[in-house]
């Protein structure tokens, strides 16, 4: 950090002068492409296919490059004083201004490539080449081996940087994350690329890619097991402020955490009594109806055509395009989380689509364990609410439509998950369900996870909470299982931020009952006014929405 430090001092030379706002653009041009010089896979993502193959140099003297690269752009941005510019202009410098925060805050205060293992591995991701027909398979082979033949490299200055101590739960993660891609790179990767005339070369890279990926696997394992994970309160605190652009205390986080969780549980009870007075929540939530093991992805795009037209026979949304999210199976080499949304870049060179995928259970599974798999009718409604309609998907629908690059590109954690789980308890209120408790059970466990998510994260991060205690709390308060809290708390203990999701949720829902409020306005033209503003950090959305900074909570 201090090398960082001095760097950066003699690199930026102090604060610029203010700058005349017609300088603007080409500030802003020149960090966005600084930004995506150094984060490769995710500009490959959007569709910058300059960017294929490459990964990103994590040497000592470049990451101390990056932070007063960072730095310095921070400085030339900030000095654009908001008054001189656009109202696009001054939500681009926002939005900019927070990725710039949150980069350096992981260099210099979390210390993220020093620390966290898991890091490393992401940008060795090959899923956009396997998944994507965004160009001939031999094009996306060559990007794919030169991903695999650069892997050696690239993981050992990772372990050469990583410290010989570190949390048990991100060793855990990274075996994980290991063999999962191994596993890939046996079956999917060859299985995806069979077409080609020649598969030497490829062959060849993912061999090398696999035994380095072995190395750092085992290289990690070695490591001295801690639990020494926390943030500590002022680090969570500030890490928080740093890529949001908010400042709460530790107290409003918990009361607000408390609050979400006592509402949605009591609501959750009241809901089960509805259905069975009887019986307890956890046989009630058993008892909902699932679809066919073999029939998730048909229910799934059942619910997607129901919720689309919902939202039209409601006037809820404007819905930007027609561009479909099209419903399937998650590939094998994708299947890490249960149902996502796998979009489309906005600047590919053609129109691509985007993939909701839902994940079957293993056909290998004894029985028993692939019903249990199945989530419920109303649980898998309420997940493709959050991924597809009103969602992940609309919400890119309106992104892509944005005429500034910049908010098509960058995308606030808080922002994005705070629509998608906004999105669900909007539309039990609008009458999805149709007041059936049975459909509220389903609204009301997604609610409860992120709830419990809220309060773990302060717990883990800032109150001395262990990870046992975590997996406790999903599954007393959010009635998990036992599998699925440990999963959450472990998840908790790299990725603090997971709060966002409820606190994201309070906040909009705060922001438009004051904007109608104030306006008179629809839900329509709320939501319409709100999803214009892209992926911007919420408070920069208040701002704009309401000309003051106002109470985010």
């Amino acid at each position: 950090m201090r090398a960082i430090a001095l760097i950066c001092l003699a690199a930026c030379g102090g604060a610029p002068p203010a700058r005349p706002a017609s300088t603007f653009a080409a500030d802003a041009e020149a960090f966005y492409w600084a930004y995506y010089d150094r984060a490769p896979k995710e500009a490959t993502i959007l569709g910058w296919h300059r960017y294929d193959g490459r990964l990103p140099d994590v040497s000592p003297t470049a990451l101390a490059a990056w932070g007063a690269t960072m730095a310095r752009a921070e400085a030339t941005l900030a000095a654009h004083a908001p008054a001189t510019l656009t109202p696009t202009e001054r939500l681009e410098r926002e939005v900019m201004l927070r990725k710039i925060a949150g980069e350096r805050f992981g260099l210099e205060r979390l210390r993220t490539p020093w620390r966290v293992p898991m890091w490393y591995l992401e940008a060795l991701e090959l899923t956009y080449y396997v998944s994507r027909d965004y160009a001939p398979l031999a094009e996306r082979a060559r990007a794919a081996a030169a991903i695999a033949r650069g892997t050696r490299a690239f993981l050992r200055q990772a372990d050469v940087n990583l410290a010989r101590r570190m949390p048990r739960t991100w060793i855990a993660t990274t075996r994980l994350m290991v063999d999962g891609t191994r596993s890939f790179l046996a079956k999917d990767v060859p299985a995806a690329f069979a077409g080609l005339a020649d598969v030497r070369e490829l062959d060849s890279a993912l061999a090398d890619m696999d035994g380095a990926l072995d190395e750092f696997g085992r290289a990690v394992a070695a490591r001295e097991p801690t639990d020494d994970f926390a943030l500590g309160e002022t680090d969570f605190l500030d890490f928080l402020a740093a890529t949001e652009g908010e400042r709460f205390d530790l107290a409003t986080l918990e009361r607000t955490a408390d609050a979400a969780l006592a509402r949605d549980g009591d609501a959750l009870v009241a809901a089960a009594r509805a259905v069975d007075p009887r019986a307890d929540v956890a046989t009630v939530v058993s008892r909902l109806p699932r679809p066919p093991v073999d029939g998730m992805v048909a229910a799934a795009e059942r619910q997607a055509a129901e919720m689309r037209r919902f939202l039209v026979d409601k006037d809820i949304v404007s819905i930007p395009s027609d561009d479909p999210a099209e419903v399937r199976e998650t590939p094998p080499f994708m299947r890490w989380n249960g149902a996502f949304l796998d979009p489309s870049g906005p600047f590919e060179p053609r129109p691509l689509p985007s993939f909701y995928f839902i994940t079957p259970p293993e056909p290998e599974w004894p029985r028993a364990k692939q019903i249990a798999f199945v989530p419920s009718e109303p649980d898998l409604l309420f997940t493709t609410i959050h991924e597809v309609w009103p969602g992940h998907f609309l919400h890119k629908l309106h992104i892509d439509k944005s005429p500034s690059r910049i908010l098509r590109s960058f995308c606030s954690y808080q922002m994005s998950e705070g629509w998608a789980h906004y999105a669900e308890e909007m539309m039990w209120d609008a009458g999805v369900g149709r007041g059936d408790a049975r459909v509220h059970i389903g609204q009301l466990e997604n609610a409860l996870l992120r709830d419990a998510r809220f309060a773990s994260a302060l717990g883990l991060h800032a109150r001395g909470m262990s990870v046992a205690a975590s997996a406790a709390l999903f599954r007393d308060r959010a009635f998990t299982g036992e599998d699925v809290g440990v999963q959450q708390a472990v998840r908790g203990t790299f990725d603090p931020l997971y709060l966002n999701y409820t606190l994201g949720k309070l906040i909009i829902a705060k922001l438009r009952a004051d904007w109608q409020k104030r306006t008179g306005g629809s839900l329509k033209a709320f939501h319409d006014a709100f999803l214009g503003y892209a992926c911007a950090p919420l408070p920069a959305i208040r701002r704009a929405m309401m000309g003051e900074e106002g109470e985010l909570l």
